[in-house]
């Protein structure tokens, strides 16, 4: 059974449709697969922590101790995982897009950045986060940077804050650097 969405939440996924598409149309990408990524992104976004584990675990999908400590992290991954089950998409851009948006991954496609990067700059949270309007005007030029700008930006809010590192996040972070240098 899927959860209903919050209003908030499906708001904040309108948002990010609206953004992801012309990001897509900007960069020349498959718009229709990434409008299909960004409304599927957050699909089991409203689940508590503990039913996306139990839900995780009863899929059999690895769970890296970060991912058990914060199991809102496995609301992609389980989502992608559900959107396979139950039939509806079986895209591996659109899957992947939908898996990784809190991450990002070192092999992304195109219009799996244009997703993780609309996810970031919703209004909403540059609002509360300011800074994730360089991560908007990156974009403009190339969402890789973008992605790389945000990844940068959380690792060092993460040190901060004594949070601990995601090692999808640091991989695809490092990948981003190598491959941008």
């Amino acid at each position: 059974m899927l959860p209903e969405l919050p209003p908030g939440l499906a708001a904040h996924i309108d948002r990010v449709v609206a953004l992801a598409g012309p990001l897509a149309q900007r960069h020349g990408l498959d718009v229709a697969r990434t409008l299909l990524a960004a409304q599927a992104h957050d699909l089991l976004r409203a689940l508590p922590g503990a039913a996306l584990l139990a839900r995780a675990e009863a899929a059999g999908l690895p769970i890296d101790p970060v991912e058990r400590a914060e199991p809102m992290l496995l609301h992609g991954p389980l989502g992608a995982h559900e959107l396979v089950a139950r039939e509806w998409v079986t895209d591996a851009v659109v899957l992947e897009a939908v898996r990784w948006h809190t991450t990002g991954h070192p092999d992304y496609a195109p219009e799996a950045w244009a997703v993780f990067v609309a996810d970031k700059v919703d209004p909403h949270k540059v609002e509360r986060w300011p800074a994730l309007a360089a991560v908007a005007e990156f974009a403009e030029s190339s969402l890789e940077l973008a992605a790389l700008a945000y990844l940068e930006l959380n690792a060092a809010r993460g040190r901060r804050e004594g949070w601990p590192a995601y090692p999808l996040a640091e991989a695809t972070r490092r990948a981003l650097r190598q491959r941008l240098a």
